[in-house]
């Protein structure tokens, strides 16, 4: 786990959404200002809530420092100072370390939860997990060339017109605007919106092999691209792509397995195994199992890393 504290972050706040009922809320590193706008404090996981009319505020700081060892008692100490001063209900400290004798002691004579996340080796998910890797598919649409065609009403001079626009650019340039939302996007990026409209259209290829591929577009008279010429918007009435589409398959590996857990009576809370990172449209994310120990349900959730990570 990142030692930066952001997975454990996310790791902590979705169990909680996830076991939590409905009207409940959690946030991650929410911050407070004071009077003059100078910001006092960050909380790194917070829950707001109602359990019959008495309104429930929970706080969840996190600790992911495996150089410095157990967590002490002075930061259990600084927890409680954040319950009094802020007035939580409830707080509890999640620490990727343990805690030291002390700090368990003091924290069960205060009143502040202590949970800890633990690396285990997969044999110990034995019992649900029986994957080491995902097989990431990756589908793509490389456009080769494409025709743009307008309505044969269009007088000869802004046919020219348009040529002459066309002769200006490249596929790589975005000039097709669509009449719907407005974004103007590139011939590329047509071709895939095209390609993503046929269903099937990857069902016959092997890991591999491209397949070329003709694809006339036609666009209806609410829903079309739109080229911005020096006369006025001209209307693409379709385009003839021509294209190839490859399909990919990569084994993602399993990067590790760990517990979620009561720190002092061991009982689980959940068992998360996390895969390798992967690149989906040039960002970062993981896959990540979740096993719940009240319900026994899994939940398979992808997760946004950090361009860094």
């Amino acid at each position: 786990m990142a030692s930066d504290g952001k997975s454990l972050e996310a790791l902590v706040a979705f169990v909680e959404e996830t076991l939590l009922p409905e009207g409940f809320e959690v946030k991650t590193n929410s911050r407070v200002f004071n009077d003059e706008g100078v910001q006092i404090a960050e909380f790194d996981v917070e829950v707001r809530g109602k359990v019959g009319s008495t309104a429930i505020t929970w706080l969840i700081e996190c600790r992911d420092r495996p150089t410095s060892g157990p967590a002490s008692a002075a930061w259990i100490e600084q927890l409680l100072g954040r319950r009094m001063r802020f007035g939580f209900n409830k707080v509890t400290a999640v620490s990727t370390t343990g805690f030291a004798v002390g700090a368990v002691e003091f924290a069960i004579a205060q009143g502040i939860e202590i949970r800890e996340v633990k690396a285990l080796e997969p044999e110990h998910f034995k019992d649900w997990l029986v994957i080491d890797h995902v097989t990431q598919v990756g589908r793509t649409a490389n456009l080769l060339h494409a025709a743009l065609l307008i309505d044969d009403s269009e007088p000869e001079e802004r046919q020219q017109e348009l040529l002459r626009f066309l002769s200006g650019v490249s596929g790589n340039d975005p000039f097709l605007k669509s009449s719907k939302t407005g974004e103007v996007v590139t011939p590329a990026t047509a071709f895939a919106g095209a390609v993503n409209g046929v269903d099937g259209i990857f069902d016959s290829l092997s890991p591999g092999t491209p397949k070329r591929l003709g694809l006339h577009a036609t666009y209806l008279p609410d829903d079309h691209y739109i080229v911005e010429c020096a006369s006025g918007p001209m209307r693409i009435s379709a385009i003839v792509f021509n294209g190839e589409l490859s399909v990919t398959e990569t084994k993602v590996p399993l990067l590790n397995t760990t517990e979620y857990r009561q720190a002092n009576t061991k009982d689980v809370i959940s068992q998360v195994a996390s895969f390798a990172p992967q690149a989906i449209h040039g960002m970062k994310f993981a896959t990540e199992f979740h096993k719940m120990a009240d319900t026994g349900e899994t939940h398979i959730i992808l997760r946004r890393l950090p361009d860094d990570a």
